[in-house]
């Protein structure tokens, strides 16, 4: 079982997705609501894929996190954004090892790449 971390900011939005992903067979083992709680998380434990909003609470946004993580570790990562600037989506396909889905997420989709992930 692919063990998975959640960081988003939103509470209810991170519980929905930790429904969907427990729903398709993930183990979700920590969420994170900002940049400094994700990072104490990926100190305690090793996902093998990462699921992360752009905007969140904290020091650091998503993409700046996500290339302190890559920078240690190759973990894939999910960003689930509402964002629709050409700049942040260019920002995400820059970032190897990212991809992105928009807000609102179709569950096939999630699991679509979920399952890409997952088989790496």
């Amino acid at each position: 079982m692919k063990k998975v971390i959640i960081i988003e900011d939103e509470t209810i939005i991170s519980f929905g997705y930790r429904l969907q992903l427990e729903g398709l067979g993930f183990d979700v083992v920590g969420s994170a609501r900002s940049s400094e709680e994700a990072e104490a998380l990926l100190e305690q434990t090793t996902p093998d894929i990462i699921i992360m909003d752009i905007y969140l609470k904290g020091e650091k946004n998503g993409l700046e996190l996500a290339k302190e993580i890559h920078a240690r570790s190759p973990i894939p990562i999910l960003f689930l954004t509402a964002s629709t600037k050409p700049e942040i989506i260019s920002a995400i396909q820059d970032l190897k090892g990212c991809h992105y889905l928009s807000k609102p997420i179709n569950s096939d989709s999630l699991e679509d790449v979920l399952m890409r992930f997952a088989q790496d």
